[in-house]
């Protein structure tokens, strides 16, 4: 593994096996394997330049802004400054003093291999709210994280709700519905928009997961391919530390890994069906030191549960250390391995968010 300034860069592969719960539409299973292409191989990846984290300029150009409206749906339209979008199932728990909204894009099969994800952190207190945003672009090999910006607002009735800031911009549909995120700065820009979901999931914590069709712009290409929504919330900024990985494979499959502290669960659509693990043992397999933030970090995943086993390896990352007494530290790799299904291995790549704190 080398680092490439705060970027981190591994190989390998992996390993699993699934068991089975119907989607409740079959025309949205038929309609996913359609739109999905009925692969997301990550075969194919974006050509020209490579670029580092403080290369942005080079590697991003115009993105269309605005999502076009989908029939049946209420128009689209841009939240203003200071509007909020919908906050996700997590809103108003009980004891929660840290909210976190990560929406991640992993490209399909058709179209050039990208990941892109964004973070929307926020702290209320009694007389403020502290908000974090942050945006990460990969591809390559090599990943740009094109914003961090960290702010303090006045208290809200409802701090869960994410906000547009600066060249992060918001469009939202009916009910406030998080339809697309953006970053938009001069002639740079990308563009994820949410489409149709394919499945929900919510951990025992009251954590939510939307996994959706989805397509990113950049440089005004667009490519398909699949989003997760997750929204967390915690009793403090050190509970929302943990790990989950997006990976996807042929045939519409999609399995997704969530946890912190051993304790991880997980969650799988294949062939239109859906699956569920509410115990996975997962272990780093190996590990590299960030010298940095004085921490090693994970570069080989492994799990096992019951019907499942799988192993995944870094391809590359971008490793930050935001501010703080111990270094925290948080992390988007892009991965790849196999997993077993049936004694039929698949083979699978995708995004995986860490932190420590």
């Amino acid at each position: 593994m080398r680092y490439l300034g705060q970027s981190a860069v591994a190989t390998g592969r992996r390993r699993s096996n699934i068991g089975r719960r119907t989607l409740r539409s079959k025309s949205l299973r038929r309609d996913y394997r359609r739109r999905i292409g009925l692969t997301v191989s990550f075969v194919q990846r974006l050509s020209g330049v490579r670029i580092g984290t403080a290369k942005l300029a080079a590697f991003v150009a115009a993105a269309a802004g605005c999502s076009a409206d989908v029939p049946g749906r209420a128009p689209a339209r841009e939240a203003s400054r200071g509007e909020a979008a919908d906050g996700g199932p997590v809103a108003a728990r009980p004891g929660t003093a840290a909210y976190q909204r990560t929406i991640a894009f992993v490209a399909g099969d058709g179209g050039p291999a990208m990941y892109a994800a964004w973070d929307f952190e926020t702290l209320p207190g009694p007389d403020s709210v502290r908000r974090t945003v942050r945006g990460w672009l990969g591809r390559e090999g090599d990943w740009a994280q094109f914003i961090e910006e960290r702010w303090t607002a006045g208290p809200s009735r409802a701090p869960w709700r994410i906000v547009p800031r600066g060249p992060v911009r918001l469009v939202v549909g009916a009910e406030d519905a998080l339809r697309e995120v953006y970053y938009e700065e001069g002639l740079r820009g990308v563009s994820v928009r949410l489409g149709d979901p394919v499945a929900e999931w919510t951990d025992p914590d009251g954590n939510a997961y939307q996994l959706s069709l989805a397509s990113a712009v950049l440089a005004g290409q667009r490519t398909p391919g699949l989003a997760i929504d997750v929204s967390e919330g915690a009793e403090s900024a050190d509970g929302l530390a943990g790990e989950w990985a997006l990976l996807a494979g042929p045939g519409g499959f999609a399995l997704l890994i969530v946890g912190a502290e051993g304790r991880y669960r997980a969650w799988a659509v294949a062939d239109g069906e859906e699956a569920a693990w509410p115990e996975v043992e997962l272990r780093w397999a190996e590990r590299r030191s960030f010298e940095r933030a004085y921490r090693d970090l994970p570069v080989v995943w492994r799990f096992r549960s019951n019907g499942l086993s799988g192993e995944f390896r870094s391809e590359s990352a971008h490793v930050g250390t935001p501010e703080g007494a111990l270094l925290p530290v948080i992390a988007v790799y892009e991965v790849d391995g196999t997993v077993a299904k049936d004694g039929d291995s698949i083979p699978v790549k995708g995004l995986l968010r860490h932190s420590q704190r």
